[in-house]
């Protein structure tokens, strides 16, 4: 596996790689993870069998993917003669010199993606300096690849600004443990309401209508909480709109959590999940949710919408719209009997189309296809 993601995983395509990685381990397979360290030497991981290459990484923008590939590269050389085939996680990586086969999973393509980041700090100014080095970079890869594979099938539509065709891109999905993700055992009318949202504090995630719609069931509801899990260079904007709408005790922001026991708790315990982000691939945590049997509230794009069928295992909302959120809230907190209706719907669509047991069988599928490709070896 190469990314660009950081490990241990922090944030979606970190965790897609990372759980997809174990259930391949799982199934009998050898995998190891090629991905960025810091600017010191290579640095070696092993977690759970499965080994972490963390290669040298110097953030100066907007080189730092052309920079990054030398290290990438070195290594390869010294590990290929023990692999079958390279599978690739776009964005932020450059194709590696390797006469192996390469499969490519796309999370997000940039084109699609800069366009719903604005520029608001001197950070998404250097995330968007970097833009168009990042699309030539996904022109060599997707150009390169043998096989294409989307986490989402608005995924595989977009790709055909990149003038491929999305019928030969193959959706694998997202995946999710519903062994680790489960029902509580909590009845939802015996919780505190409260919402739950999991994400990056990051651009295009939606916070600042999250934050609106937080108003707008307070102003109804005085002792209504909204939970934000998670960490990102929008933590301090974030907490500023808090404070400055006045809901700084009922909107928490809870930090990163890593313990996968306390996050559950977090799902299981929500009177319903909102993701009210305005563009995604496919979002790991919106599976969780799912999984945990937890009602869920999300905006109407991307791969969400590959995921929620309104009104019969969640509900969508338009995005950019808090007063369409603050309805879908209301009506799960008032209808107690469509909260649980939805969960039980949400939980049976992961259980048949998003385990990890059945996204990686798709991968296996591929995988065994392009090692048998005449010119590689088996």
């Amino acid at each position: 596996m190469l990314t660009s993601a950081l490990l241990p995983p922090r944030e979606g395509m970190g965790f897609y790689i990372w759980n997809l990685s174990r259930q391949l381990d799982k199934f009998g397979h050898s995998v190891q993870i090629i991905t960025r360290g810091s600017a010191r030497s290579l640095y070696q991981e092993i977690h759970q069998g499965i080994t972490i290459w963390k290669v040298p990484f110097l953030p100066i923008y907007p080189l730092h993917v052309h920079i990054h590939s030398l290290f990438v590269n070195r290594q390869l050389r010294d590990l290929e003669q023990d692999l079958d085939l390279l599978h690739l996680h776009t964005p932020l990586i450059k194709h590696p010199v390797s006469e192996l086969p390469t499969l490519v999973t796309v999370h997000t393509p940039m084109k699609v993606d800069s366009q719903s980041f604005p520029i608001e700090s001197p950070y998404a100014a250097t995330v968007k300096l970097q833009i168009p080095f990042s699309i030539r970079l996904e022109q060599e890869i997707f150009s390169k690849a043998e096989q294409i594979t989307a986490v989402s099938k608005s995924v595989a539509q977009e790709l055909t600004s990149y003038g491929i065709n999305g019928t030969s891109v193959d959706v694998v999905g997202n995946g999710v443990d519903p062994q680790t993700f489960t029902i509580g055992d909590n009845s939802p009318g015996a919780r505190p309401p409260n919402v739950l949202t999991v994400c990056r504090l990051g651009p295009r995630k939606g916070l600042e209508d999250l934050i609106a719609c937080a108003r707008q069931v307070v102003e109804r509801c005085p002792h209504f909480q909204f939970y934000i899990a998670g960490d990102g260079p929008y933590k301090d904007k974030i907490r500023r709109e808090i404070q400055s709408s006045n809901l700084s005790e009922n909107v928490i922001l809870l930090g990163h959590i890593s313990d996968r026991k306390k996050l559950v708790e977090f799902y299981q315990g929500a009177t319903a999940f909102v993701h009210p982000a305005h563009y995604e691939g496919l979002p790991t945590v919106l599976l969780e949710a799912m999984s945990c049997g937890c009602p869920v509230v999300a905006t109407a794009v991307s791969g969400a919408l590959d995921v929620v069928e309104d009104g019969k295992n969640g509900l969508l909302v338009p995005p950019h719209n808090p007063r369409q959120m603050a309805e879908a809230i209301f009506r799960i907190l008032n209808e107690p009997s469509l909260g649980e209706k939805l969960g039980k719907a949400a939980r049976n669509t992961v259980e048949e189309r998003y385990s990890w047991q059945v996204v990686s069988k798709k991968y296996l599928a591929h995988y065994e296809r392009l090692i048998g490709t005449p010119g590689h070896r088996n």
